[in-house]
């Protein structure tokens, strides 16, 4: 801590030398002058000591006839002064972290996945339209209003997010296989509630079972929450909105189209296959040259014989070569026929390991490209007589829903009606 203290204020090392340097140090102590690491070099004495204390002992040196030879200076005001000569340096730092801190505030990156029928170069054109484009302040961006622009753009989203990562905009959607029609504006009638009325209701569906982690509901009505196990066909949001009178109860139904966000988490089953048995080209050791020759990518060798195996590996090397620069690619030289036999041999626990999570990964990686996120894996490997088997459930989180046109319930016949059949 001591030496801490004084680099910020700065201190000497020094030597001291001649008959009195020890009365120096006795000195130097009843003054409360500041000396440590404080040793013996032959006659003389190396020290550090503080600049307040060095400035202060020109008495002491003259009583005790010593010579005092500053060996090396120490500590931030001398560090300072050497940034005095060099400015440069310093400003170069200012200018860079101003640099920097600037860069913070602006959109370098932007990252758009899940898109499939939906060109890419489609998606940048929307943005740039709306001066969303790198270099851009990040306070300009409104999320909200490009998600909504989006889904009247492209109707074949069903799901959209769009958030900042850093400097990073991320576009992350999902499309419906069968695209939504697009609707007709002239039939577009906005309710005087501010909700716009369709001639037919549409409910957000459930089309995996599993549990509701999130809904966002921007139009419709909840039918879950957060925790609630739902099956396939269960109603998340639904296409109907109902206005309520001062006492509270039902004036009236709106049809809308539901729209909103529901993440349901769900497993996924899945089983995938390679073979056992894989074949190996083996050389036997056998070997003839031929003389070659090849023009583009048409080979010719010359032999008086047929090659005698039946399955071989041909080397090249060619001691001519010509004709690039035409296009006419013409080479001669002497190839090396290698005789190789073809041997079945069961594969290595590493090997069918290895080709069986290639395709587990290729599988995971499709997923996410439909914005499902992978939170669990539980998967076992079985062997069996000619393949292996990789099967496993994995734990997901997505988008599981679809729309459905909205189903009215049938309303229950009257008691009356009934007696008067029963009549």
């Amino acid at each position: 801590m001591l030496k801490l203290f004084y680099f910020f204020r700065g201190y000497l090392w020094i030597r001291v030398s001649g008959a009195g340097a020890s009365r120096f140090i006795n000195l130097c102590g009843i003054r409360h002058m500041m000396l440590w690491d404080i040793k013996r070099d032959g006659e003389s004495y190396t020290m550090c000591i503080s600049l307040k204390s060095f400035f202060e002992m020109k008495d002491i040196v003259r009583k005790t006839s010593t010579r005092v030879v500053v060996l090396k200076r120490i500590g931030l005001p001398f560090l300072m002064s050497g940034v005095k000569r060099r400015w440069f340096f310093p400003a170069f730092l200012v200018i860079v972290a101003v640099l920097f801190l600037l860069s913070q505030l602006l959109l370098w990156n932007i990252h758009i996945q899940g898109n499939q029928s939906i060109e890419k170069e489609e998606i940048v054109a929307f943005l740039e339209e709306y001066e969303v484009k790198k270099g851009i302040l990040i306070k300009k961006l409104d999320t909200d209003l490009l998600e909504k622009e989006m889904r009247k753009r492209f109707a074949s989203i069903t799901w959209i997010s769009i958030y900042l990562e850093g400097n990073s905009l991320t576009v992350s959607i999902k499309e419906n296989d069968k695209p939504i029609p697009k609707e007709n504006v002239e039939q577009e009638k906005p309710h005087k509630e501010g909700f716009l009325e369709e001639a037919k209701a549409l409910d957000i569906c459930a089309n995996k079972a599993g549990t509701v982690v999130s809904i966002v509901t921007r139009t419709g009505t909840p039918a879950v929450q957060i925790g609630d196990e739902v099956q396939v066909g269960d109603v998340l949001i639904r296409g109907i909105v109902e206005i309520y009178d001062n006492e509270g109860n039902v004036r009236e139904q709106i049809n809308v189209h539901a729209d909103g966000d529901v993440i349901l988490e769900s497993s996924i089953r899945t089983s995938f296959d390679v073979p056992l048995i894989k074949i190996v080209e083996t050389e036997t050791g056998k070997s003839k040259k031929y003389t070659f020759c090849r023009f583009k990518d048409s080979y010719r060798v010359w032999h008086l014989f047929s090659i005698p195996y039946e399955e071989y590996q041909a080397i090249p090397q060619a001691y001519f070569h010509t004709g690039d620069k035409l296009g006419l690619t013409f080479e001669m030289g002497e190839m090396e026929v290698c005789e190789i036999v073809k041997v079945r041999r069961e594969k290595e626990e590493k090997e069918y390991s290895e080709e069986l999570f290639k395709k587990l990964e290729e599988y995971t990686a499709t997923l996410e490209e439909k914005a499902i996120q992978i939170k669990g894996k539980n998967v076992k490997i079985e062997k069996n007589v000619d393949t292996v088997t990789l099967t496993g459930v994995l734990k997901v989180q997505g988008p599981f829903f679809e729309r459905k046109e909205t189903k009215i319930p049938e309303e229950e016949s009257s008691p009356e009606s009934s007696d008067t059949v029963d009549e």
